[in-house]
C-alpha cells in the first residue's frame, strides 16, 4: 500500500516521496512529522493552528485555496496535515506584537475552516468544537440541528 500510494503522489506533481526503509527511518520519519510545530518558532515568534478536516479527494483543491489566501493576505501559512485521513494543520505565521496581526490572523482561521466546510468537510478533524469554534459552528450546522442538539443535552 505504501508504495502504490508513493505513485499516485508521484503521479500528481510530488516534489519528494520517501518510504522507510526500516524500522529506525520510519522512526526518523514520525520525528521529523512531530517536530513540525516546534520548528515554526524557528520561522516566526507566534502561529495560530486550525484543525479542520476535508474529504482526502478535496485535499489538493484545499491546499491549493489556503495558498492563495495565503498570497492575498501576505501571511505564511504552513500546512501540517494527516494526508491520508484529510486531517489539516493549517498554521498561520504573526507577530502578536505587531498591532492587528492577531485579529488579521482570526479573520484568516475563519476563512478556512469554511472552506474545509465548503469543502464537504468539516471544521474539526480531532480536536472537537469549543470556545474558540462556537461561532463556526454554523459552517456545518444549520440553526435548526443547533437547536435539536441543544434539546437534546437538556435532557440529561
Amino acid at each position: 500500500m505504501a508504495r502504490r500510494m508513493a505513485e499516485c503522489c508521484r503521479a500528481e506533481g510530488a516534489r519528494e516521496v520517501r518510504l522507510a526503509r526500516d524500522e529506525a527511518e520510519r522512526q526518523a520519519l514520525w520525528k521529523g512529522r512531530k517536530g513540525a510545530f516546534s520548528a515554526m518558532g524557528r520561522l516566526s515568534p507566534d502561529f495560530y493552528v486550525m484543525d479542520g478536516v476535508v474529504p482526502r479527494t478535496r485535499l489538493p483543491a484545499t491546499l491549493d485555496a489556503i495558498g492563495k489566501i495565503s498570497e492575498r493576505t501576505g501571511f505564511k501559512i504552513c500546512n501540517v496535515f494527516h494526508a491520508g485521513d484529510g486531517n489539516l494543520h493549517p498554521l498561520v505565521l504573526f507577530d502578536g506584537f505587531k498591532e492587528g496581526e492577531y485579529e488579521q490572523v482570526l479573520r484568516i482561521g475563519d476563512e478556512i475552516l469554511k472552506l474545509c466546510a465548503d469543502q464537504g468537510g468539516s471544521i474539526t478533524g480531532e480536536h472537537g468544537i469549543g470556545l474558540e469554534k462556537r461561532e463556526n459552528i454554523r459552517y456545518v450546522f444549520s440553526d435548526q440541528d443547533l437547536s435539536v442538539m441543544d434539546q437534546v443535552r437538556r435532557v440529561f
